[in-house]
């Protein structure tokens, strides 16, 4: 009798939940992952290296984080999503995989969408350490609803740029097809930053120059339809059986486009904050705009020796004032213009100021030299400046520096000046208290007047 046979176990059914996940795929051995990574790496190295420019002024953070996203970001997800829309091509896998069970827009969205996650992860994530950095030296002010939503719409450009490489790359079979929509995106972007055209405003980030201008509620939806339904009308031309269905946003996005175009800078409004002022009770007073109520005490320490010097001394203006939006400074209405917080030597850096010697000099820059129609200043101008601001070193501050200056570049007629510019500089702070502040009110209400004829000699 033969002994029975073994009888094998029959297979286990297939688990397709044993099967790995493809998102877990991409994100562990993927170009996601890498991505996300550059993304964050050209954000932190970017604003970084312009930490001085921004890191402390809630708009000038704003702005320049969208220029970055636009002109940098935009141009590295668009090649990024080629690279990756073009790997079936460069593996050689395009016949196998169109012979799986998966359809061609699951085949798609798997390599895509993690990549997608990524780098708006990344841009998001970015974006909010930039913000965390700028808080602790903050000048005031801050940002609104429209600013925060306006980085929610550069998330859907970040998102939509994409999705649109990745359909080039799945169309051009070249591997260096990933340069076409990289360098193509700045050309787009990039001009309309330069040259100013109707088309500029369509560019994503786009806005006016004046960091005092705060965005509508309505145009970062807008915004994100925009570059949305142009990014979903070419992902859908392509994986979609119907590609009709594509004119669905490509509508959106025209009528979108539409709005952009036809409203341009009347989107943007004047901040409130930038108009209403802020001073102190020094004499004269300093003024601020509370987007800058921050840097009202040390703006006022920056000038209390100018002040202190001008103790006394009759007819001046009431008031510093920072210059406004639609407000032009009136000489005769008592005020002289305070010395920008962010002129070419940046004169505040992360929240403070860097210079009170350069800040005192621009602050009598402004009462000796205000807006006249004739730009020349007064012959006694030197002289004054070198006494109101003597910390700074102007041209007689320092006499034999000035004597060595005139004589290596003006000649011996630039020595005499100089010679005549000390002695007249001498006599003045020889003057008795009293007669000193007589001349330099008479002398300074005549430069505010633009009469320089009726400045008086010394």
């Amino acid at each position: 009798m033969s002994a029975p046979t073994a009888t094998r176990p029959a297979p286990a059914p297939p688990n397709p939940g044993a099967a790995p996940s493809p998102w877990r795929s991409e994100l562990r051995r993927g170009l996601a992952p890498w991505a996300g990574a550059a993304v964050l790496l050209t954000l932190a190295v970017t604003m970084g290296t312009k930490a001085a420019q921004w890191q402390g002024d809630w708009a000038e953070t704003h702005g320049l984080l969208r220029t970055v996203t636009m002109l940098l970001l935009g141009p590295l997800v668009a090649a990024a999503g080629c690279w990756q829309g073009g790997r079936e091509h460069r593996r050689g896998t395009g016949d196998l995989l169109r012979q799986a069970v998966r359809g061609r827009r699951d085949r798609a969205l798997a390599p895509l969408a993690p990549l997608v996650a990524c780098v708006v992860a990344a841009q998001l994530l970015g974006t909010a350490g930039v913000y965390l950095a700028t808080w602790p030296y903050s000048l005031g002010g801050g940002l609104t609803w429209g600013h925060g939503l306006l980085h929610a719409a550069d998330a859907v450009f970040v998102a939509g740029l994409t999705a649109v490489g990745f359909v080039v790359g799945r169309v051009v079979k070249w591997r260096g097809a990933a340069l076409v929509p990289a360098l193509g995106c700045y050309l787009l972007l990039g001009i309309p930053a330069y040259v100013d055209t109707p088309l500029g405003l369509l560019a994503p980030a786009q806005q006016p120059g004046l960091s005092e201008e705060i965005p509508a509620l309505w145009l970062a939806p807008v915004i994100a339809v925009w570059v949305g339904g142009l990014a979903l009308a070419a992902l859908v031309g392509h994986l979609a059986r119907r590609r009709l269905l594509a004119l669905v946003p490509l509508l959106a996005a025209a009528l979108a486009g539409t709005v952009l175009v036809q409203t341009g800078d009347d989107a943007w409004g004047t901040d409130p904050r930038a108009q209403r002022l802020v001073c102190d009770d020094g004499t004269p007073q300093i003024c601020v705009t509370e987007r800058h109520r921050n840097l009202l005490a040390p703006a006022g320490e920056a000038l209390s020796d100018l002040r202190e010097r001008l103790a006394g001394v009759p007819g001046l203006p009431e008031r510093f004032v920072e210059n406004r939006p639609g407000h032009r400074i009136r000489r005769d209405g008592g005020e002289v213009q305070l010395p920008m917080f962010t002129p070419l030597g940046r004169s505040v850096v992360r929240g403070e100021m860097t210079d009170h010697a350069v800040y005192a000099w621009e602050a009598v820059a402004a009462l000796l030299s205000p807006d006249c129609p004739d730009p020349s200043g007064g012959e006694l101008d030197d002289v004054v400046w070198t006494y109101l601001a003597p910390t700074y070193q102007r041209n007689l501050s320092d006499p034999a520096d000035a004597l060595k200056w005139a004589e290596r570049y003006e000649g011996a007629e630039g020595v005499t000046e100089t010679r005549a510019g000390l002695k007249r500089l001498d006599r003045l702070r020889a003057l008795p208290d009293a007669e000193r502040a007589a001349w330099l009110g008479e002398y300074i209400a005549a430069a505010q007047r633009c009469d320089l004829a009726a400045q008086p000699a010394l």
